[in-house]
Order: C-alpha cells, then structure tokens, then sequence
C-alpha cells in the first residue's frame, strides 16, 4: 500500500484526497498553515492534521506539493524525507525541486472549484519523475485514480499548460466579459447557456478546426460591421473583437 502524505488545504488538495479516498491509498495525513483551513480541512476529510513543516512524517512514499505555485519551491527547500516529493503544477520544472533527492511532477489538467465534485477517473494526468522508479510509482498512483495517463516531458506539459489557458481560462474571461455587456443591456447571460453547452459538446464529438461558425469565418462582413457599430463605445470589447475576428478569418483563409 502506497502512504501518501497532502501538503496544502486548497482546492485540488481536496480533490486529491477525495480521489485517493476510493482507492487502496494509505492517506497518512495533511499539512496546512492557516488554522482555520486546517480545521475545516480535518473535519471534512478526518485526515490528522500537521501544523509545521519540521513535524511531517518522514516515512510516506510520496508527498504532494498541492500549494500555489510559489510557494513550492520554498518548501521543498524546507524539508527533507526519504520519499517521494512530487508538485502538481502544470509550468513549473521538475528541477525546481532540486533539494530533494527523489522527485517528480503529476499534474491533473482541470480547473478545480472548492465546492463542485468532479470526475477523477475522466482527468488527464501528465507525469514525470527523475528516476524509472519514481516514474513507476507516480504511474500507480495516478492509475488508481485515472483512466488518462500520460508521461510527458517538461515541454510538453508547458504547452499543454499553453493551450489550456487558452481553452479554459480565456474562454471563462469572455464569458464573464458578456455577461457584464449583457447586465448593461438589461438581458439575461443565462440566455447564451444553450449554445455555450453546444459548442462544448460538438468539440467533444469532432474536430474543433473543423465545427468553426460565425461571420468572421463565412466573411460576413455585413454583420461585423453591424457589431463593431455596436462595440464602438467599448473599445475594449472591440478590441477583442477584432483580435478574434481577424484570427478566425486567417485560419479559415489557410484551410
């Protein structure tokens, strides 16, 4: 049985423990430093509770770095165990562990929320180790509570981390961009919800280089125009638009 051992309290420390809780895991316990967020923590998962750095067990086989970035560096320089020290951030270098002897990288790709539960199993995890042996243990680790594993070196996983701040995190931005245009308009964002969840779903099924609609990428020129007339007093939303706009128009061009 693998012991693990869950430094940080935040959002994917939670979805950690959830997933290995329904597996053959040994979760030894939890580090965190806000006092209020180690007790919430404890009562949730009922994991014991370590409030110092010097006090975590050392005998674990593999200890989580789920913290913010960075703070990861810094507390890898802080302790010292035996086992196997691995963080979860998708741009940050393996080498940025270089106190520890036996290191690694597992990187879920998901966008964590605190109360919204998840499908583990569904979750790409990208792995990478400094040793055959510790890449044998993250691989699992990570099958226990995946069907998604990938090993992928350090390019590669930061131009995944690339691509999903584009298709994530950008995306969201525009989301939240109109939904403020829309509060000023006095019209309802829940509106847009029907054909958001469609364009998610057809990528699901096809090619998104291939399910491409609008009239940036049928040349409608007509309706663009109608739209920057209509953006003329938010430059930055027209900016925006015209950034996309014309991207879309190029891709379409080169197809």
């Amino acid at each position: 049985m693998i012991r693990v051992f869950i430094l940080g309290t935040g959002k994917l420390a939670h979805h950690l423990v959830q997933a290995f809780k329904n597996t053959n895991v040994h979760l030894v316990g939890f580090y965190g430093r806000d006092e209020f967020k180690v007790d919430a923590f404890h009562k949730q998962h009922g994991l014991e509770s370590y409030s110092s750095l010097a006090s975590i067990p050392d005998y674990c086989d593999v200890y989580f770095l789920a913290v913010s970035d960075h703070a990861i560096e810094s507390i890898s320089n802080q302790i010292k165990v035996k086992g196997l020290l691995v963080h979860c951030a998708g741009m940050l270098p393996i080498s940025i562990l270089h106190a520890q002897e036996h290191v690694g990288v597992f990187w879920p790709i998901q966008s964590f929320s605190e109360h919204i539960s998840v499908d583990f199993k569904s979750i790409p995890i990208c792995i990478e180790a400094n040793s055959e042996e510790n890449q044998r243990i993250l691989e699992s680790l990570a099958d226990k509570i995946s069907r998604n594993v990938y090993i992928m070196n350090q390019d590669q996983r930061q131009c995944l981390h690339v691509a999903a701040v584009f298709v994530n995190n950008f995306t969201n931005h525009l989301y939240s961009l109109m939904a403020d245009f829309l509060q000023t308009k006095k019209l309802p964002f829940d509106l847009l919800k029907p054909i958001i969840l469609e364009t998610a779903n057809k990528i699901i099924q096809h090619d998104p280089r291939l399910t491409q609609t609008g009239p940036a990428s049928r040349k409608d020129e007509t309706s663009m125009d109608l739209h920057k007339k209509i953006l003329a007093e938010y430059p930055d939303l027209l900016n925006i638009y015209n950034v996309l706009s014309q991207s879309i128009f190029l891709h379409t061009e080169n197809k």
